[in-house]
């Protein structure tokens, strides 16, 4: 995932945005815990999704302590002690990471793949590990990786087939060593969120891979102008809340109340005010800070 999937701090109660950060702080400390301070540099808030919805279906409650961050000794952060969860989402991370470090390696911009040549030599060790610890991960992300390389050699395909591969890993790795009543709703929630996600970045991606000939399923719409743009952005926003409407299905029919507002607030306004922010520039529309929208 790629920085889509967050909370919407505004309509956020107070000790949701403190568990929240916990959650997002906790999957830090096992990157650094399990591989390195260098890992920690992969956090990002779209596998805090998956540890929130794995700890809201645990068996067991998930208790919170009080403890100083590394980088800022003088704030204190609500640490989970769910080791196991976040264990599971480091890895996950470090895989996810790993491939798409290589493929900025074979990326047509020279700074992708000198950014990519540099970092390759740690996320490699560091995926090596990853991959041990969590192979169902790293089938799940290396079969949609193949899928998704022979996907864009076709001609033309279609928006469903291209986000397909990524959405389908999603889903798997939501699912993984789930409790069996909650794995098809899990995957579902995963499965869509990727597809989400996926449409999205092709979205957000579309004029720099149509300057530089990258792959983009919407390689072939007309934003050659001020209407054709707004048209496109409409086009999308109709994808998009059809996805989202199907993902809050899928998420009503989880049967658990842990963390449900803060689930919820995810799936409904956040990834809908990332989705706006992307949009917005389609429109033609002054685009505002980030700060206005998602958890910083």
């Amino acid at each position: 995932m790629l920085g889509y999937v967050r909370a919407y701090k505004p309509d956020m109660k107070i000790k949701d945005y403190e568990l929240y950060r916990g959650i997002y702080c906790s999957l830090c400390r096992a990157l650094g815990r399990n591989y390195s301070p260098l890992a920690q540099l992969f956090l990002s808030y779209d596998f805090t999704l998956a540890c929130v919805i794995r700890l809201a279906c645990a068996d067991t409650g998930c208790s919170f302590s009080p403890k100083r961050c590394p980088y800022n000794p003088s704030k204190k952060c609500m640490i989970c002690g769910s080791k196991d969860v976040f264990d599971f989402c480091s890895h996950a991370v470090i895989i996810t990471v790993y491939y798409k470090i290589l493929d900025n390696l074979h990326d047509k911009g020279f700074f992708s793949k000198l950014a990519a040549a540099l970092i390759y030599p740690a996320i490699a060790l560091m995926h090596r590990k990853a991959a041990r610890l969590a192979p169902d991960v790293e089938n799940a992300v290396a079969e949609a990786i193949k899928l998704q390389t022979e996907t864009e050699t076709k001609t033309s395909p279609s928006i469903d087939e291209a986000a397909h591969p990524s959405a389908s890993a999603l889903g798997r790795i939501f699912a993984l060593n789930a409790p069996e009543k909650h794995r098809e709703a899990l995957q579902s929630i995963g499965y869509l969120t990727g597809r989400f996600v996926y449409i999205l970045d092709a979205a957000d991606d579309l004029e720099d891979d149509l300057k530089k000939g990258g792959f983009n399923p919407f390689s072939a719409k007309d934003i050659s102008s001020p209407q054709k743009r707004k048209e496109f952005a409409s086009e999308i926003r109709g994808m998009l809340n059809l996805t989202q409407s199907a993902v809050l299905d899928a998420f009503d029919s989880l049967e658990t109340d842990r963390f449900y507002d803060i689930t919820e607030n995810i799936l409904l306004d956040g990834i809908t005010a990332c989705a706006e922010k992307v949009l917005e520039k389609y429109d033609d529309k002054p685009q505002k800070k980030k700060k206005d929208y998602v958890v910083e």
